[in-house]
């Protein structure tokens, strides 16, 4: 019976979690006075559809809890939230955000839910003086740091943290010492005990620019990702933790299985080069609360089996630029730059369909033994729906 009322809650969640997103495209189909199939069509590919906005997410997440609540009488999320403030610059940079999307970072942030439950049980029940097991933990993290052991050195700060009961998080900004108009983004963690901690997270934001980066070139808080507030814009850094794990068409599969997050085109052009099998795919569409486009490279070595490529290495690596364009609308664009996978990913209230989305980029080739091999392996692709112009060793190609 128990588990009957679970299957039961879940069914009815993802019934409510569905029929919450009828209306913002009831809404949309109304204004548009949508008469047909074909209107709604139309509709769909001149306007798009409304970003999966947080005040939804919040809602359907809200809903969920009650009716886990309901059923088994535990919270899946606690009530409470820690507590957490965020100082005008964050703030400000948050807002920025939002009123070009719907993402509110600050509402996220301010929701986290409080998880220090097991920690206040156990340090009570078993007596633990928290500022020496945090001590204890920091040893133990610093001496995995000079290991090596990048994973336990992590776990172990982690744990020192959490255990001596987060009272206060604070976020805040400060500006550089070499250069004051890049701020650095850091955490301060206040304990019950007293003591307290500083997080450097990796987010530095130049003010002049719009640039938010990280310095090591591993992306925001190390996702690979750096974001452009001024295009408002993700992409990834050329050395991002993806590049270590190459390409295979299971990716792909992944992302499909999963169409309310990603719902792309993608096609891939391979040739013979220089002793090894090269394959260059390009991809257009929706990635999460994004649209945007991708231009990868990637080679292995003659009669390998599957589908697994690698990604190309630094002397490999080409000039790319690409475009991103909806209608007359340029949304993403990427200067030349030499790459291995060139991308961005624009954040908007609109998400548009992918085939109404057109991705042009240029690739500048080393020779014309590629140039000719790659044009070739458009010619023979069996879709033939990207065209193409050469100049020189460029060239330039529309999908």
């Amino acid at each position: 019976m128990k588990n009957f009322k679970k299957i039961i809650a879940v069914i009815l969640s993802l019934i409510i979690t569905a029929t919450a997103a009828l209306p913002a495209v009831a809404v949309s189909t109304e204004q548009a006075e949508i008469s047909s199939i074909s209107d709604y069509k139309q509709m769909l590919w001149e306007e798009g559809f409304p970003v999966f906005s947080t005040e939804k997410f919040m809602k359907i997440a809200n809903i969920f809890n009650s009716i886990i609540r309901l059923f088994t009488w535990q919270w899946i999320f606690p009530e409470n939230h820690f507590n957490v403030t965020i100082d005008d610059f964050v703030t400000n940079a948050c807002d920025y955000v939002f009123e070009n999307c719907c993402l509110d970072i600050v509402t996220l942030l301010t929701n986290i839910p409080d998880i220090n439950g097991f920690a206040e049980i156990t340090t009570k029940v078993f007596n633990i003086d928290t500022v020496e097991f945090r001590n204890q933990m920091y040893a133990k993290r610093d001496e995995y740091w000079d290991q090596g052991n990048t994973f336990l050195s992590s776990a172990c700060d982690l744990l020192g943290a959490y255990m001596s009961v987060i009272e206060l998080c604070e976020v805040y900004a400060e500006p550089t010492a070499n250069n004051p108009v890049v701020y650095e983004v850091r955490i301060r963690l206040t304990y019950r005990d007293g003591g307290s901690d500083i997080i450097n997270p990796g987010i530095f934001i130049n003010t002049e620019t719009g640039e938010c980066t990280n310095r090591n070139n591993s992306g925001l808080v190390k996702t690979g990702f750096n974001f452009s507030l001024a295009d408002m814009m993700v992409y990834a850094t050329i050395d991002c933790w993806m590049r270590d794990f190459g390409f295979c068409v299971f990716y792909d599969i992944a992302a499909n299985s999963m169409p309310l997050l990603w719902n792309y085109e993608t096609r891939r052009f391979k040739f013979d080069y220089n002793g090894l099998e090269w394959m260059i795919q390009i991809w257009k569409g929706n990635y999460l609360i994004t649209n945007g486009g991708e231009v990868g490279l990637y080679n292995r070595k003659p009669g390998s089996f599957g589908t697994f490529y690698n990604t190309a290495t630094d002397d490999q690596l080409l000039e790319m630029s690409m475009q991103v364009y909806h209608g007359d609308d340029l949304i993403v664009e990427q200067k030349p730059q030499k790459h291995w996978w060139i991308n961005g990913f624009n954040m908007s209230d609109r998400m548009y369909l992918p085939e109404s989305l057109t991705l042009k980029f240029s690739i500048v080739l080393p020779d014309e033994e590629m140039l000719n091999a790659f044009c070739e392996a458009i010619d023979n692709h069996y879709k033939h729906d990207v065209t193409y112009s050469v100049d020189g060793l460029i060239i330039n190609a529309v999908w």
